[in-house]
């Protein structure tokens, strides 16, 4: 009988929130996350800046923190690992509270300094955002502290612990009902004086990326990209977060929930978040950031189980363990969409003069190749149709919301009718990305048509490109006879498409 996989609960106990995720361990492949809970507690309401937590913020605490103790234990989670942060860490009455927690609940909260919150952040987000070779700065707007970390892959530079937290800077400023200009104007020159101190240190550095974290920048990610159902990466524009920023003070609390669909204390204190990610942003230099879905939860399950992070530029990127891992779910001939994405590769890389796509562009079509037949998990009747809806939700990671938008299109067009703009899945796309769909899926079609038997027959493809023709030379180890009738029949969309003669032969 197979031994059943350990599963931890990790509780982070925020300023805002408590949350809790319960995480199955499956040793060199990671861990899964199989329940998820959050309460907006508001530990620090009426408290912070050296005040005591207050009665009934305590209770809130522990009746939140015994409540996710019980559904850990109804799914035999083997630990709960319990930390808090900024609002239990500057409490005068933080050991009444840790002790009425332990009391109510058996769980034994630890409280650890920014600096370990940042460590925990970071390693979170190494498990969801493929940094590779980049030196990345990760942004996290909690409740009553920002951090704020650089590093890469495989180390960290940098961690800064600031009192920025979104309740910290609503209840300081008085920014929950439409705040006057000036206190708004106060808040931005108060956080512009806190972050200016990091600056030195992070441009000497020097950054690539810049991630953010938190359900403050998740809600406000959402709120300007105008949806809030995709779990994928956001990106969200400095820009676009100042013009936010009015209209947001413009409104009462109550206005923001209704208006954004954002919970009513989370639209209390958001203002405060956004000056602060603001703030910082610009003390940065930075003009965009990535929201990513995971926090310091996350980040305890990894230090706890020790999760190997993958080196950069090796081939099991993150992007593409996900994808892989997706592939073996769906119980998809995987050498079969090996063998077809390393054959659209080729053909990528050989067509350059034809397509003019950009090198980004390339991986995003491996990712559709390896995924193109997963749809027939559900149903081989029109499983390219499937395989669209699988990718579009199985939360990959390391994807943005436009990248995953591009390979589950270009898997839902490798065979049957071309992309067609009548389409509803085909209209959520820009002209950018209906042109970078049109342009892989033609490519995708030939390479999956030079693996019609599964065979690997066509071990290799050339291309000759020569005045208004693309020759395509298959290099077969074995009668390739029925790959060749396919691949001709699906180039009729690429010969159109690129207005070009296409012929084949073999060798």
């Amino acid at each position: 009988m197979p031994e059943k996989p350990k599963r931890i609960a990790a509780i982070d106990v925020g300023t805002n929130s408590i949350h809790m995720i319960v995480a199955e361990a499956h040793g060199s492949r990671g861990y899964r996350v199989v329940d998820r809970e959050k309460d907006m507690v508001q530990l620090g309401l009426s408290s912070l800046d050296g005040q005591p937590l207050t009665q009934e913020a305590i209770e809130r605490g522990v009746l939140s923190i015994s409540r996710m103790a019980e559904i850990a234990a109804r799914w035999e989670a083997q630990e709960i690992l319990a930390v808090a942060t900024s609002a239990v860490r500057e409490a005068p009455n933080r050991r009444e509270f840790l002790r009425l927690v332990r009391e109510a609940s058996g769980v034994k909260v630890r409280v650890i300094s920014g600096e370990e919150e940042a460590d925990y952040i970071f390693r979170a987000v190494r498990s969801a955002v493929d940094i590779g070779r980049s030196t990345a700065v990760c942004i996290d707007v909690g409740g009553g502290s920002a951090e704020v970390i650089v590093g890469t892959a495989e180390e960290i530079y940098f961690t800064t612990s600031e009192p920025l937290g979104s309740l910290r800077m609503s209840q300081r400023f008085d920014l929950a009902d439409r705040p006057t200009a000036e206190n708004v104007a106060a808040c931005r020159r108060h956080v512009a004086e806190r972050a200016s101190r990091m600056r030195k240190h992070v441009k000497r550095i020097g950054l690539d990326m810049a991630i953010g974290t938190s359900g403050t920048i998740l809600a406000l990610a959402a709120i300007c990209a105008g949806d809030a159902t995709s779990n994928a990466l956001k990106c969200l524009k400095r820009s676009q977060l100042t013009e936010m920023i009015d209209r947001l003070a413009s409104m009462s609390a109550a206005e923001r929930g209704q208006t954004f669909g954002i919970d009513g204390k989370r639209a209390a204190t958001i203002v405060g978040g956004a000056l602060s990610l603001e703030g910082i942003m610009l003390a940065l230099s930075l003009e965009t950031l990535l929201a990513c879905p995971v926090a310091i939860r996350e980040g305890i399950v990894e230090s706890r189980i020790h999760t190997r992070h993958t080196s950069p530029g090796r081939a099991g990127s993150l992007r593409r363990k996900s994808v892989r891992a997706l592939a073996e779910r769906t119980d998809c001939d995987v050498r079969h969409a090996q063998h077809v994405s390393r054959l659209a590769a080729r053909i990528f890389d050989q067509t350059r003069e034809i397509h003019h796509l950009p090198d980004d562009a390339r991986e995003l079509l491996e990712h559709a190749a390896m995924l193109h037949e997963s749809g027939a998990h559900i149903s081989d009747r029109g499983h390219h149709k499937h395989s669209y809806y699988l990718i579009r939700h199985a939360e990959l990671k390391g994807f943005t919301e436009d990248q995953l938008l591009v390979v589950a299109n270009v898997a839902r067009y490798y065979r049957k009718s071309p992309p067609d703009p009548s389409h509803e899945n085909f209209l959520e796309l820009n002209d950018a990305q209906r042109g970078t769909v049109e342009k892989l899926a033609a490519i995708l079609r030939i390479a999956e048509g030079l693996d019609r038997g599964h065979r690997q027959r066509v071990r290799d493809v050339a291309v000759r490109n020569g005045g208004r023709e693309a020759h395509f030379v298959a290099r077969a180890r074995a009668d390739a006879s029925v790959e060749l009738e396919s691949a001709e029949k699906r180039s009729k969309y690429f010969g159109k498409l690129f207005d070009l003669r296409v012929a084949f032969e073999v060798l």
